[in-house]
This record gives structure tokens, sequence and C-alpha cells, in this order.
């Protein structure tokens, strides 16, 4: 009798804890994130979600509720993409998922449509620069309202907030301008312009800057000593090459041995924008300019931290890195406004409705669900490698004052004087 009584007390202990363990081990919240994981950008992005899962976790998870971060690659190949994108949707359940590349994105945007219905989740686009992508947020909005970008758009090089066009004009002094392009289709906007903007030639000639040199090149190039000898020629002061799939390095070695030496060069995404690019190029990418670069902007006291963590999975900061690391964060916050994980329709509204910060600038977004862009949102940081390697950046001013006050852009022909000296 007494052995039934104490098996029966601990048959009940059991129950009890396996209720209690059940009540506090919660399903998780997942995130999905499909990306190129061969490649640098690829590798980051998982980094950087890594560190901004892990971070949330060690705060409290969601809700009380843990997040699981489930990746997927889908090696620049859009069938595989929308593959990765159903498993993560239909069989994982992710409430959030990460899509990578104009491509990829647009595709798992039209399956999530046909989804959303039965299965309401989130889909978070960076490495998807196309201005166009948003347009069905704008135009069928009950379709697509569960689509937000997380980077910038190609059309914010039209923005006035932004002051790029001010960049050319007044940091570095422009009057005469080559003008390139990678024949890409996210340079498409930018050459062809469209019905809401003009191309970016005519852009910069109704701004005052004469367009002295134009060329649209292969990404398959590696011979460019022809097309600078022909800028050199052209009397354009300054080169403007809009290339983030060209071979830069090559490029930037031979533009240092060429007549266009001393023409300032600014580029627009791409390897440039690594810290690392300036040894790759054995010094020579001295006085180039690049957007997004890789320096260390400290916009919140969580900058400098989640950098370090980023450095020790050894990967680069790059123009993805922002919507990776509070992306994630900004499911959380808006999730505990409303008080739930169920219904995705009112967390769409909670995002749209209100402003988020964590690590960098404030989030905000428009009704294309594009964030919204000038300071205190969205910047567009310019830096230039500078004597020794140093990477300084230059634009714009209200950053240089938080990152390295003090610091200007120096026209390459005066760099490279200082050098020689």
């Amino acid at each position: 009798m007494r052995r039934r009584i104490v098996a029966s007390v601990l048959i009940s202990l059991a129950f009890l804890c396996g209720s209690a363990g059940n009540l506090f081990a919660a399903d998780p919240i997942k995130i999905g994130f499909i990306g190129a994981l061969s490649t640098p950008y690829g590798a980051s992005n998982k980094a950087t979600l890594e560190i901004s899962v892990q971070e949330i976790n060690e705060a409290g998870g969601i809700l009380g509720r843990p997040v699981e971060l489930i990746t997927q690659d889908w090696k620049r190949e859009v069938p595989l993409a929308v593959a990765a994108y159903k498993k993560l949707v239909l069989n994982d359940k992710c409430l959030l998922v990460f899509t990578e590349g104009t491509e990829g994105s647009t595709a798992c945007a039209q399956v999530g449509a046909r989804l959303y219905p039965t299965y309401p989740h989130l889909l978070f686009a960076f490495w998807t620069a196309h201005a166009g992508f948003t347009d069905v947020v704008a135009d069928e909005y009950d379709k697509y309202k569960f689509v937000f970008r997380v980077y910038s758009s190609t059309s914010d090089s039209y923005n006035p907030k932004l002051k790029i066009m001010d960049f050319f004009k007044n940091t570095i002094g422009t009057k005469k301008l080559a003008l390139l392009f990678e024949d890409m289709g996210w340079t498409e906007l930018f050459r062809k312009g469209s019905d809401r903007y003009p191309t970016l030639r005519e852009d910069f000639e109704k701004n005052g800057i004469e367009i002295a040199f134009y060329s649209i090149t292969d990404i398959k190039e590696k011979m460019f000593l022809p097309i600078f000898d022909k800028i050199a020629a052209s009397g354009a002061d300054t080169i403007y090459w809009l290339a983030a799939y060209t071979d830069t390095v090559t490029l930037v070695k031979q533009w240092a041995q060429s007549q266009a030496k001393d023409l300032d060069l600014a580029f627009q995404g791409g390897t440039h924008s690594y810290a690392a690019f300036y040894n790759m190029t054995g010094g020579r990418a001295l006085g180039i300019t690049a957007q997004g670069p890789e320096i260390v902007i400290p916009f919140t006291e969580l900058t400098n931290p989640f950098m370090k963590k980023l450095k020790e999975k050894e990967a680069g900061l790059i123009a993805s890195s922002f919507g990776a690391y509070d992306g994630p964060w900004i499911l959380k916050e808006a999730l505990e406004k409303i008080g739930s994980a169920g219904n995705v329709d009112a967390l769409i509204a909670t995002i749209e409705k209100n402003e988020f910060q964590h690590g960098f600038w404030v989030w905000a977004f428009d009704q294309r669900h594009d964030p919204k862009t000038g300071h205190p949102y969205q910047p567009t940081p310019i830096g230039q490698f500078q004597a020794g390697g140093r990477y300084v950046l230059v634009h714009p001013k209200e950053l240089v004052e938080i990152t390295n006050p003090g610091d200007t852009y120096i026209r390459v022909r005066d760099l490279r004087k200082r050098t020689e000296k």
C-alpha cells in the first residue's frame, strides 16, 4: 500500500512538473532568412541576424517566447528562393521572413501574397535597391501589405533630404562629371528614368553639373584603361561609377595608373564599401569614396557593441546589416505594443504607425512600406579612403560630427601630393 502511495505521489509530481514545464517553455517565434550564404554579403547578413536574435533571447525573447532563426540558402537562384520561402512559411510557420536580392525578394513577395490569407506573415526585404520593388504595396495594398523594405532604394539618389547632389556640388566641387553605369537591373532607373524620376544624367544637369562623359559598362569588363583615357580626354573633373558587381579592385588599380588618376572617383554600392578594400587594391584606393562605407557610426549606445560582435564573427558591415540587425527588434517592439503574435494585420498596422530605433537610425515606413530617409531617419553615408587606408566618413555632416569630427573630404590630387611628400 505504501509503495502505491509513493508511486502515486511521484506520478503526480511528474505530471505537475511537466505541466509547469510546458507553461514556461512556450513555442518559439520563428524568423526565416533566405540568403546567398556563399557570398560575403549573405554570410554577413546571416551573422548579423544571429547576433540580433541572440540578443533578443538574452533580453527575454518576445512576449516571453524564445526567437528561433531558420536559415535557407538561395544561391542566387530564384527557384531556390521560392522553394525556401514556401518551406519557411508553410512548414516552419515563420512569422517573419527576411529575403535578399531584388529578383528573389520579388518572387517571394508574389508567392507570399497567395499564402498570406491562410498563413499570415511578414516579409522584410534587404539587398533590394530596385525602386519599383514596393510599387505593389501602393498599388495593391490588401494583397501586399505584408511586404516591407528594410534597405535603401535607388530612388533615394533623387531625395533632396539625403543631399547626395550637394555632396558632388559642394563637398567635392564637381563641375564636369563622367557618369558610368554597370549594365545591371539595379541601375535601370538611373539610366532610363521613370514616370516619377528623371534619368540620373538629367538630374545632374538640372543641378548645374555638366556630363562630360557617359557610358554603360559590362560587369565582366577587365580592361578599364581605355575607358579612363577617354574620361581624361573629356575634361571631366569627377568620375561617378555606379557599380556593385563589377570587379572594382581591378578597376581601381587601373584608375590609379591611368591618365585619370587625379580625377575624384566616387562609387555607389559594392566591394569598395568594405574597409578591407584599401588593402585589396594595394593602397591604390586612396581618395575614392563609396556609399554605405564600413565605418562605425555611433547612432546609439548599441552600435559599437554590435560591431564588436560582428567582427568576432569575422563578418563585415554592409548596407544590409542595418536592416538585418534592427529588423528583429522592430518585430519585437511591434508585437509587444499589441501584446500578441496572433494578429498579423494588427502587427502590420502597428509597424506602419510607429517609429522604431535600436542599434542605428530611426525606422519609420511610408505608404509604400519603404523606410523614411534623411536624418534622423535612414541616411546615405559616404566614406573616403584617406592616408594609410583610414576610412573617413565625409557625408552627411550630421553623422560626420558624431563619427570623426574635424575630418573633411580631400580631393584626390591633394591626397596624392600629401602622400608623395
